[in-house]
């Protein structure tokens, strides 16, 4: 069977036809159209049988004079069914009218020819009413759209559910259209070829428009903001000021939970003047600052607080530091804490010593002088010289004269234990003259005078050893001192990890004094928090605070640093932009519009005024700004995440409302493209 288009219809002739000559099958034509022409009614000049023009009569459209199968509702509703079986309704219907026609009684018609008539209805239909058939596709796209982003079937739909960014909601678009394109494409083919082809071309369409149409509607609502927007937000400000921190927050990257548990921390390790805005970072940081920058209520209001909190910065990383390093006195008084402790102890324990001993043989240490003084057994004896002796010489011989004449010894263990204190005292002041190796001899003989005296009284040995032990603990807080001040991370960690306990925290309360000094002596206004975060000070905290409060002083001095950062942002900079807010605040005219009217500046007076209204076209008049500014100052997690949760519901039901029109858009732009 050959289908010829003859005025716009379709009419079926035999295979015979194409075996006619051009001139036979031209006259076939003709014999035909004047078969279809309408018999007119020379008296009515309407179709003959047709009653005198009546507006009611079905099908008949005055115009051409022809009578129409279909009806516009008709046409419609022909679309629609064509559009909601993705190609594949022909095929469907035609499958039941063949089951059914196979019944007892019924005619047989084949499945071929139950599609043929099918189709054939549905290009009549089309023929009859396009503009209705192509409505009725609309609508059935549309439905179709809405019915798979509420099924959650739309890949675009879920993405803006999940918070994604446009360009992968322009993925899941284009992946839905890929599908319905190819689905539909598919089912509007005729024989395996041709819905091969038509499938491609269909998922081809399908993608491009899919991944396009989220765009085209973000681009669009976009384009639209600025007029809307201020009328808009002037109504309804808190509905503005949610989407403002929606917008924010997703910028930040972080979520309401996270932002939440920050100020939980925060406020945990006592610091609870830190903010959402803080908690942000750089995003709250820069809405704070739009808020501070523009004429609104809350503006005053966040800069006082700012300023207030720069202002406690010193005192809270006082606190922190004493509480890390467990230093609450500062290294003087610890110093003489422990030199009290260490005198004490010394008493009775001496007094002890003194009352058990008994006369003490300090031959050995005479000894010990001698080897240096009169090197040798068989050494010659120096003649008779006007030599003076060195210093290491000197300091011998005095300690030499104290325990002995050369004609008796020095027993008794009183004053053998004030010897062994002076000798302390000489070794002390050489060392802190630099005279390394006058201290070096004089240790030695103090060694052997020690061992002589614990000789003497067994409880000296303890005594001694116990006020050794004090000395190092008192030595301990000087040199945590050095350390906090110079020297390499390493070599601070393995003189720390080498003390015991107590003289670790001894070196702590030395370590964190100048630490201390630095914060409270720092001036106002500046980043205290900045001299103690650095690569050694990661190295060191961990170690040299107290047991498990690194991390602790750690996340401190980072919020403090947060902190400072937030404040900056917001107040610091170039002061042109707060000279203009506050001008615009209290002046009938923006003076910036002013000074270029008056130069002549036309172009440049526009752009001025224009940008006057930045602001407003952007949706942020004072009462978002307002809003917003206290939303980013909250501090309290309960408020916080009520206020946040408002502008994340904000964004996503924005973003949703958006995909949902993609995916109604989508759904028929690629459907449509790939049926028809």
């Amino acid at each position: 069977m050959t289908i010829l288009n003859i005025g716009g219809k379709r009419v079926t002739v035999s295979d015979d036809f194409l075996k006619l000559s051009p001139e036979q099958q031209s006259a076939t034509v003709e014999e035909i159209a004047g078969s279809m022409a309408p018999k007119v009614d020379p008296a009515t000049n309407q179709p003959a049988g047709v009653p005198a023009y009546d507006p009611g009569v079905p099908g008949y459209d005055p115009k051409t004079g022809e009578m129409h199968k279909y009806g516009k509702l008709g046409s419609a509703g022909m679309g629609a069914a064509d559009m909601a079986g993705m190609g594949f309704g022909d095929e469907a219907a035609a499958g039941l009218v063949s089951a059914i026609e196979k019944l007892p009684g019924r005619s047989g018609t084949t499945y071929d020819q139950a599609l043929k008539d099918i189709r054939g209805d549905q290009q009549q239909a089309y023929d009859d009413n396009p503009k209705s058939y192509i409505a009725g596709m609309g609508a059935a796209g549309v439905a179709g759209g809405a019915a798979m982003a509420k099924s959650g079937l739309s890949f675009g739909v879920r993405a803006a559910e999940a918070g994604a960014p446009l360009l992968r909601i322009a993925a899941g678009g284009a992946a839905d259209g890929s599908i319905l394109g190819g689905i539909t494409g598919f089912g509007s083919g005729e024989g395996l070829e041709d819905r091969a082809k038509k499938g491609l071309l269909g998922t081809a369409v399908g993608t491009v428009t899919g991944g396009v149409t989220p765009l085209a509607v973000s681009g669009a609502a976009n384009l639209v903001k600025p007029v809307v927007a201020p009328i808009m937000a002037r109504l309804r400000p808190d509905t503005y000021a949610n989407a403002a921190l929606g917008e924010g927050l997703k910028r930040s990257g972080s979520t309401v939970d996270d932002i939440t548990q920050a100020l939980i921390d925060a406020r945990a390790e006592n610091q609870p003047v830190f903010t959402v805005a803080d908690a942000m970072g750089q995003s709250g940081q820069r809405l704070l600052s739009t808020v501070v920058r523009n004429p609104n209520e809350a503006r005053q209001p966040v800069v006082e607080a700012l300023n207030a909190r720069q202002a406690g910065q010193g005192r809270r990383i006082v606190n922190s530091l004493t509480e890390a390093f467990d230093a609450p006195d500062t290294a003087a008084q610890r110093v003489d804490t422990l030199t009290g402790a260490r005198g004490a102890a010394a008493n009775a324990a001496y007094a002890e010593a003194r009352r058990n001993a008994g006369p003490v043989d300090i031959s050995p240490t005479l000894a010990r002088i001698d080897e240096t003084l009169t090197p040798g057994v068989h050494s010659i004896a120096r003649p008779n010289n006007q030599i003076a002796n060195d210093s290491i010489e000197g300091s011998l011989s005095r300690v030499r004269s104290m325990l002995s004449d050369g004609r008796s010894n020095l027993t008794d263990f009183n004053g053998v234990h004030r010897v062994k204190f002076e000798l302390d005292d000489m070794i002390q002041k050489a060392t802190n003259q630099g005279a390394g190796n006058r201290a070096h001899y004089l240790t030695q003989v103090k060694n052997v005078l020690d061992d002589a005296l614990a000789d003497a009284s067994p409880p000296y040995a303890a005594a001694r050893d116990a006020y050794a032990a004090a000395s190092r603990r008192i030595e301990a807080v000087g040199a945590g001192k050095t350390a906090a001040t110079r020297g390499r991370a390493p070599d601070t960690i393995d003189v720390y990890n080498a003390m015991t306990p107590e003289e670790q925290a001894a070196f702590r309360v030395g370590y964190a004094n100048p630490l201390i000094e630095q914060a409270q002596s720092a001036a106002v206004g500046v980043d205290k928090s900045r001299p103690l975060i650095s690569d050694a000070t990661g190295m060191e905290f961990p170690v040299v605070t107290a047991p498990g409060r690194g991390p602790r002083l750690w996340n401190q001095l980072g919020r403090e640093k947060t902190m400072f950062e937030t404040r900056n942002a917001a107040t610091g900079g170039s002061r042109t932009a707060d000279n203009l807010a506050d001008a615009a605040d209290m002046a009938q005219f923006d003076p910036q519009v002013m000074a270029r009217l008056m130069r002549g500046d036309a172009w440049g007076t526009i752009t001025a005024a224009l940008a006057k209204t930045l602001n407003e076209a952007k949706g942020l008049p004072p009462s978002v700004l307002s809003k917003v500014g206290e939303a980013l100052m909250q501090t309290d997690p309960g408020m916080a995440r009520q206020a946040l949760t408002a502008g994340a519901e904000s964004q996503s039901a924005k973003a949703g409302r958006r995909a949902v029109v993609a995916s109604i858009l989508n759904n028929l732009g690629s459907s449509t493209a790939a049926r028809r």
